[in-house]
């Protein structure tokens, strides 16, 4: 039996704790708030998106940044083992669109309610409302951690600090400050998952759209290219298309971004349909006429761009007219100032560098008894369930490996 010690009462740090319990070892938890969880029971808007219930290859298509460092793990603790794991404790999940799972109780909470049970039934001591302030390390081993309520001694520590993400629940990057003091390297932080501001002005806010082509450029290189959801904010774009681009463009410096409305034609499609619908109703007002193809507030966007009198008649429209209103269909394109901040992201992009993490453990190279999961580590993933996967799954892998008789 060792003694462990986790550092943070997130999904990860639930884990690991958890993790480490069913193997025997003595553990207890240490958590900065007053309460565990606090981020998690934020998630799914309170619903929590526990995980997503895809194959194994389609899992690691939503991950973003490393995914080859987690397939080992994964293949310890995937997302269905997860599913079943809530189904075995008394809490199953529902399955909604894209493969997102939630608890069938619709309440993040209970979730977080659920690890409690289970860490007091397996007699993991909580320490709440008491913060990590350093970590005692001897002859590159760790035996011990810092509080700032007392000094407690250790065979091994699982850091589960979380990223810079979400500042308010407690996530203030101590772990990316204890592992650059012991020379473990840590690559450059970002804000993940963020939505976008546009230098262009526009009264578009609350706009939705749907699957339209998402494309982002720095000079004329294409960053990135998907089909996605967006929504349209006082201060720029958001909505799950851009919060997933974000994360792979942020640290490129991109210049601007391209929509394509109606991605499923050519430009000389939507040409020829939008000359069909004029020479049907050759009569009506243009305006009209566009409202059959993209929403009306977008359509005085169009015509406001194009210095186009919105009373304008179909028949009284030019050939070259119109093309440019295709062409603006087909590239809606608006010049980025800058993505939000760490306030505002859902995830933390960056973090403890994969190479300095032993994958089958999650223990650092350097530090023996030392382990990092959960989002403190260099992974990332898209929405939907991706991210709270692996932290699950990098918390009960570290829990699940500390070798007998450590101590």
């Amino acid at each position: 039996m060792s003694k462990v010690l986790i550092v943070g009462g997130g999904p990860s740090g639930l884990m690991a704790a958890y993790a480490a319990s069913l193997q025997g070892h003595q553990v207890e938890l240490f958590e900065k708030n007053k309460q565990l969880g606090k981020k998690l029971q934020l998630t799914g808007h309170g619903r929590c998106n526990v995980t997503n219930n895809c194959s194994k290859d389609e899992f690691f298509k939503h991950v973003v940044h490393n995914e080859k460092f987690l397939y080992s793990p994964f293949s310890q603790f995937s997302n269905l083992d997860m599913i079943k794991f809530l189904k075995s404790n008394g809490l199953p999940t529902v399955e909604e669109d894209h493969g997102r799972m939630f608890p069938g109780s619709n309440s993040s909470q209970d979730v977080v309610l659920l690890f409690v049970e289970l860490l007091r039934k397996n007699n993991v001591i909580l320490h709440m409302d008491e913060a990590c302030t350093d970590l005692v390390v001897e002859d590159d081993k760790i035996v011990g951690i810092e509080t700032n309520k007392g000094t407690y001694t250790c065979d091994v520590v699982i850091i589960a600090t979380g990223g810079k993400s979400f500042v308010s629940t407690g996530s203030s990057g101590d772990g990316y400050t204890w592992a650059s003091a012991l020379d473990i390297k840590v690559s450059d932080l970002y804000p993940g998952l963020v939505s976008l501001r546009t230098k262009e002005k526009f009264d578009l806010a609350g706009l939705s759209l749907q699957n339209i082509g998402i494309q982002v450029k720095k000079d004329k290189k294409v960053l990135y290219k998907e089909l996605g959801d967006i929504l349209f904010t006082h201060e720029g774009l958001s909505g799950p298309g851009v919060l997933a681009m974000s994360s792979y463009v942020i640290n490129k410096n991109p210049e601007r971004i391209l929509l394509d409305l109606i991605p499923d034609k050519t430009i000389d499609e939507v040409d020829m349909l939008l000359l069909e619908r004029m020479n049907h109703s050759s009569n009506r007002q243009l305006h009209h006429i566009l409202e059959t193809m993209i929403p009306k507030r977008l359509v005085q966007y169009v015509m406001d761009r194009l210095s186009m009198d919105v009373y304008l008649k179909a028949n009284e429209t030019t050939k070259a007219q119109r093309r440019s209103i295709s062409e603006l269909l087909k590239c809606l394109d608006f010049e980025i100032s800058s993505f939000a901040g760490f306030e505002q992201a859902m995830i933390t992009v960056g973090g403890i560098k994969t190479n300095q993490i032993q994958p089958q453990t999650m223990e650092s190279k350097k530090i023996k008894g030392l382990k990092f999961v959960g989002e403190v580590l260099d992974l990332d993933a898209q929405t939907g369930g991706y991210n709270l996967q692996i932290a699950w799954t990098t918390g009960y892998v570290a829990g699940t490996t500390i070798k007998e008789g450590t101590d």
